[in-house]
């Protein structure tokens, strides 16, 4: 999802949570439909200037493992007037134009078809209506008609028949009529474009790698568009209003290295293009696979380094959450956390180890105050009711802070292996946490169950009351060390103290000294008496720590 930090993302974040767009649900897991897979969606769909109505055909291909006769696909019906939102199904019937029995209710449109456990089967629904949600029909700050899908959670079904979890990933196409004066964007590869009667023109482009359907998409507006160059054979594209384009182009510029820096450190990318587009919705970046909308304000036609953030979060969403899919919602941070991580890393790799440190301080407090407010939230969260509840910094700053504590639990090394070995088994598939910790595991070789359950499952955080003094008897420095959180949990987490002299630099730094009690006390041997003591001093533990007396 879209990336927030200080200043502007932190604005686009209130915006973000307090716009509640899809529904409250109890069960996350209501959404699937074991045993049905769909394999293909192409997609067909007629857009206008003097409606928001929209007409459809959704050509789907699936399969059944048992031999059920009804299958369902979601789609929002209309109640009434479509003008109000909703769609209605016009028919549904197979490839060879023989209609076949349905009926629309409670937003699914249920299916009866002949039993064909393990076959393909290809059915056609053609429909039409108003998009509520999902398909953004709006005008840009430019007072321009456009139209952009918005699909996140579950808001694909406002205005096309899916599947709409993310688990059941698939291949997809769009064909898209529309006025001729604009140009279409969509996921994958560019097919064509053809004009039409009464100056219209349709556009195609289809996708072949399976996708989960909150990043499938279409943009729809009038675009400048520049071609960037090509990394690793993957063209690069930057697509903006024709108004802001001379400085959206400098914007989006560093889209380049940051495809190639992801390629270099995680495997390959997935998709025939990235496409980054300037778009009227809601969210400051949207992750849509292979053609990123970001929020139209978010233009200052200069490098800076907030914007270079926000299209390295989006970037890296294409491994992790696109690619590597999480398996439910309640697994957000498999997408959120890697991508607020993986953007911290990017900034570290182009402007160095302060730059990183600055931002996971940033993350931190931003942490601190949601728990404030938050105290039983946990990473991993199957109870919330409400899907855009999960938008928070424990899916997204404190899941990166996972990911920057397991790189120092198991070492560099050893997390950039499990971290390609991750991406490469659940390349264009879903993953949970636990997929995650078994290939971390074998990476390492470490045991890495109570990392997984303190931080994933138990909510909270170390709260670290200590203090130093020098024994000269025994020329030793004695710490002290409590864990002071409210919640009673105990963490078992690992300290290392840097002792400096008067003049600030440092001596010398002890080795970890694992913490796993309420109270402990270490003593370090020590040849003098310390100008100073500090506590983490490579910023590597997610904690507050209050040192005594200070």
């Amino acid at each position: 999802m879209k990336e927030y930090r200080k200043g502007v993302w932190t604005a686009l974040l209130v915006l973000l949570v307090s716009v509640v767009r899809g529904q409250a649900v109890s069960n996350a897991a209501r959404y699937t439909q074991p045993g049905v897979d769909v394999l293909n969606y192409n997609f067909s769909l007629t857009i206008s200037d003097s409606t928001n109505r929209i007409k459809g055909e959704a050509t789907i291909r699936f399969t059944r493992a048992d031999d059920r006769q009804t299958v369902w696909f979601d789609l929002i019906e209309a109640k009434g007037d479509t003008a109000g939102g909703g769609m209605r199904v016009q028919d549904v019937r197979l490839p060879d134009g023989k209609s076949v029995p349905f009926s629309h209710r409670n937003d699914r449109v249920f299916i009866n078809l002949p039993p064909a456990p393990g076959q393909p089967t290809e059915l056609i629904i053609s429909y039409a209506g108003t998009p509520a949600r999902g398909l953004i029909i709006s005008r840009n700050k430019f007072n321009e008609r456009t139209f952009f899908g918005d699909n996140w959670p579950n808001n694909a079904r406002n205005w096309i028949p899916v599947v709409d979890h993310p688990s059941d990933k698939a291949t997809c196409s769009f064909t898209v009529n529309a006025p001729a004066t604009y140009r279409v964007i969509a996921n994958g590869k560019f097919q064509d474009e053809s004009p039409l009667p009464n100056g219209r023109k349709r556009t195609r482009w289809v996708e072949n790698t399976p996708i989960p359907t909150k990043v499938m998409v279409i943009g729809a507006a009038r675009f400048s568009v520049q071609e960037v160059g090509a990394v690793s054979g993957v063209p690069v594209q930057s697509w903006l209003y024709p108004n802001d384009s001379h400085k959206g182009f400098i914007d989006y510029r560093p889209a380049k290295e940051i495809l190639q820096y992801f390629i270099d450190k995680v495997g390959p990318y997935s998709y025939e293009k990235l496409a980054n587009v300037q778009s009227t919705t809601v969210f400051g970046g949207m992750e849509n696979a292979s053609c990123i909308f970001y929020n139209e304000k978010i233009i200052v036609g200069r490098k800076d380094s907030d914007v270079e953030a926000l299209l390295a979060h989006e970037i890296a969403h294409q491994w992790f959450g696109n690619s590597a899919t999480e398996s439910d919602w309640s697994q957000l941070w498999l997408s959120e956390g890697f991508a607020t991580y993986f953007s911290a890393l990017y900034l570290e790799h182009a402007y160095g180890r302060d730059t990183l440190n600055a931002v996971l301080d940033q993350n931190k407090s931003q942490i601190f105050r949601y728990t404030a407010l938050k105290p039983k939230g946990t990473v991993v969260d199957s109870m919330t009711t409400n899907l855009n509840d999960l938008l928070n910094p424990l899916s997204y700053q404190k899941g990166g802070w996972v990911l920057h504590m397991l790189r120092h639990e198991v070492g560099d090394d050893a997390f950039w292996k499990g971290i390609r070995a991750y991406y490469t088994t659940y390349r264009n598939a879903n993953a949970r946490s636990s997929d995650l910790q078994t290939v971390m595991e074998k990476a390492s070789g470490k045991q890495l169950d109570q990392f997984f359950q303190q931080w994933l499952y138990q909510p909270g955080y170390p709260e670290v009351v200590w203090g130093s003094r020098y024994d000269a008897a025994k020329q030793a420095l004695v710490i002290d060390v409590r864990q002071a959180q409210k919640t009673g949990t105990i963490f078992t987490i690992p300290l290392t103290f840097s002792i400096r002299g008067a003049n600030g630099r440092e001596l010398s730094r002890t080795a970890k000294l694992t913490l796993t009690q309420q109270s402990q006390t270490f003593t370090v041997p020590v040849s003098g008496k310390p100008g100073s003591v500090v506590i983490d001093p490579d910023n590597t533990v997610l904690m507050r720590a209050v040192q005594m007396g200070q």
